[in-house]
């Protein structure tokens, strides 16, 4: 069987979906008249829990409810309004769902059922709410996409005055016609790039009112140093759509198929709809406000050679987004944040909630430098083959109760050269990984990327080779790492691989099992290692089959490793002073090992050793 049937046979299920619209193109063919088809087609749509199971509360069951009601019958494609007369019909089924698009008024709904094979783009330039009813679209128009909702771009103007962080309102040179619901995006464009990837500042707002040049936004400004005068404006006119119901397909995979963009829109919800096989992009989403993206599945996204596939994506000027309770499998990018588009603003205030995703052939959970000053993933699973979990360039990184099922790869990365990141990674599981947190930077970009603070709460590595790791080459530095209530339960290799910048921080209240070839925490003897201030206080170390110290701490200074229990099967010692460390302390710590040395703390001349604590297990006696 083709994939073009294999496709229609998955769409119609078990055959009730297609018994169900036989009775609807029946009372429908029957002419009975009075709110569209009366109560028979009613009773249908009541009975229709969705694409998947669930009922879509934001779209009403009564089709009097609709403006326009769209159905296929025995003759072709009818579409009728509240009163049951005909807006318009025919042959061509994607024609007059196009042409009802347009009948149906400016904040208008349409109800849509039958099968439909598109060709070209459907362009909704107005407010509107489109529900599908067993609604299908075998789209075969390459290079555009099926549905393409798009408010307008106003003007370009400037700033009339500068603006500080933490304002809520700004002046323009010119703002006249300015309403409230309005986007306004700031982008300095002769900044730095010091948001990654040559990106400068810039941000996404909406309007709440205007008085004279004056506008009070929702939202204060977020980036740190503020606007000058003269920092373009772009002001948006955007429409409020919902799209809900529809079960959309293209011809391959891995071709430059398109499903649906959503651009210049606020107030807006893309709910239960269905996309596979839209190799370029599944649903995409640009300089959009308050909006949502729920219960959606997209598969098949792979358009790897062109480095396309993206699942589900925001692209620039976005704020305020809710990914949520979706799906994306076999995408190359399942769900990712990129500064593209005309008007490449970092977006801000994204958040991707109870999603299931797996990769192939990039980043499952990715955010490109440049692209956001926040994104949230929680409570998302994900599965990958050869590509990290998380892959992010963001300004403040929010990873929480996630699990990762990695094939060997590192969970959570970084990417490109922002300044004065924040990472944060709280109540996450993740299960064979090559290492757990990964921080890293690239040659090519501008700046090297550092890091305000890194924090790791309660995440729980099964199976991994390694659980942090601060990279050699292209970074500036770590802040401040704060690690907390972590736990592994054995590593190939370090535990903790540090070969650069850490200004100061605390390992504090973790439970690590064994590290097999190396120490748990290990700052290496590298040109870039620097490690200061470092507290590795109150944690549980054991060791059952390693022949490694615990703690070798390399170019470290003022560095505390206290109040820790240390258990070994061997006699490892506990710390040991690499090249450049002085100025450090060892001290009440409690040492368990067979045959101990009676000082488990080699320290140079300027570090101090004392108070430590050492058990002999094989004598089960205090030395």
């Amino acid at each position: 069987m083709s994939d073009e049937g294999q496709a229609r046979g998955e769409s119609a299920g078990d055959g009730q979906p297609h018994s169900r619209r036989r009775q609807v193109l029946a009372l429908l063919g029957s002419g009975i008249a009075g709110g569209v088809v009366g109560s028979g087609l009613n009773e249908l749509l009541e009975d229709d829990d969705g694409l998947d199971g669930t009922v879509d509360v934001h779209a009403p069951n009564d089709s009097r409810e609709y403006d326009v009601v769209l159905s296929e019958t025995d003759d072709g494609y009818s579409a009728v309004d509240p009163e049951g007369g005909t807006i318009n019909s025919g042959a061509d089924g994607w024609r007059v769902l196009e042409s009802s698009i347009d009948a149906a008024p400016d904040s208008g709904s349409i109800l849509v059922s039958g099968e439909y094979s598109g060709r070209s783009a459907i362009d909704v330039n107005k407010s509107l709410r489109i529900h599908g009813k067993n609604a299908v679209v075998d789209h075969r128009g390459d290079g555009e996409f099926a549905f393409r909702f798009q408010g307008t771009e106003r003007f370009q103007t400037s700033l009339a005055a500068a603006v500080d962080a933490g304002t809520n309102s700004i002046e323009l040179d010119r703002a006249s016609g300015v309403e409230r619901g309005d986007m306004v995006l700031l982008e300095d464009a002769d900044g730095a790039g010091v948001l990654g990837r040559g990106k400068p500042p810039g941000e996404p707002h909406s309007v709440l009112s205007r008085d004279g040049r004056t506008l009070q936004l929702e939202d204060s400004v977020v980036w740190q140093e503020g606007y000058d005068a003269g920092t373009r404006v772009y002001v948006l006119d955007p429409i409020s759509v919902q799209m809900s119901g529809f079960r959309l397909q293209s011809q391959n995979g891995s071709g430059d198929y398109f499903g649906v963009l959503a651009q210049a829109c606020r107030d807006s919800r893309f709910e239960n709809l269905w996309l596979d096989r839209f190799g370029n992009r599944g649903i995409l989403l640009e300089a959009c406000a308050n909006s949502r993206v729920h219960n959606c599945t997209v598969l098949r996204s792979a358009d790897i050679q062109n480095g396309n596939g993206y699942g589900i994506q925001v692209w620039a000027g976005c704020h305020d987004i809710l990914v949520s309770g979706c799906t994306a499998k076999e995408c190359r990018h399942p769900l990712s944040v990129t500064a593209g588009g005309p008007r490449e603003v970092a977006s801000r205030s994204l958040t991707f909630r109870d999603c299931f995703v797996t990769a192939n052939g990039s980043a499952a959970l990715n955010c490109h430098g440049g692209s956001a000053h926040d994104v949230r993933f929680e409570g998302c699973k994900v599965h990958t083959r050869g590509d990290p979990g998380v892959r992010t360039g963001a300004r403040k990184t929010n990873v929480a109760g996630c699990e990762f099922r990695m094939d060997g790869h590192n969970a959570i990365d970084t990417r490109d050269d922002g300044q004065a990141m924040q990472l944060t990674v709280t109540d996450t599981d993740i299960f064979g990984a090559g290492t757990a947190v990964h921080l890293d930077g690239e040659a090519e970009f501008e700046f090297a990327p550092s890091w305000k603070v890194v924090q790791l709460d309660g995440v729980r590595a099964n199976g991994c080779s390694r659980f942090f790791n601060l990279d050699t080459e292209n970074i500036d530095r770590v802040r401040e790492l704060v690690v907390s209530g972590c736990y592994w339960d054995e590593v190939d290799g370090e535990g903790f691989r540090i070969s650069n910048r850490i200004d100061g921080g605390i390992i504090e209240g973790n439970d690590f099992g064994g590290a097999l070839s190396e120490s748990h925490v290990h700052a290496r003897d590298t040109p870039n290692t620097d490690v200061n201030n470092l507290q590795i206080v109150d944690n549980r170390f054991r060791q059952p089959t390693g022949g490694t110290t615990f703690v070798r701490l390399s170019h470290s200074q003022q560095c505390e490793v206290s109040d820790n229990t240390f258990e070994a099967d061997a006699d490892v010692g506990i710390y040991v002073d690499g090249p450049g460390s002085t100025g450090n302390i060892v001290s009440g710590n409690t040492y368990y090992a067979p045959s101990p040395t009676s000082d488990p703390a080699d320290v140079h001349s300027g570090s101090v050793a004392r108070n430590n604590a050492v058990y002999d297990t094989d004598s089960g006696r205090w030395r």
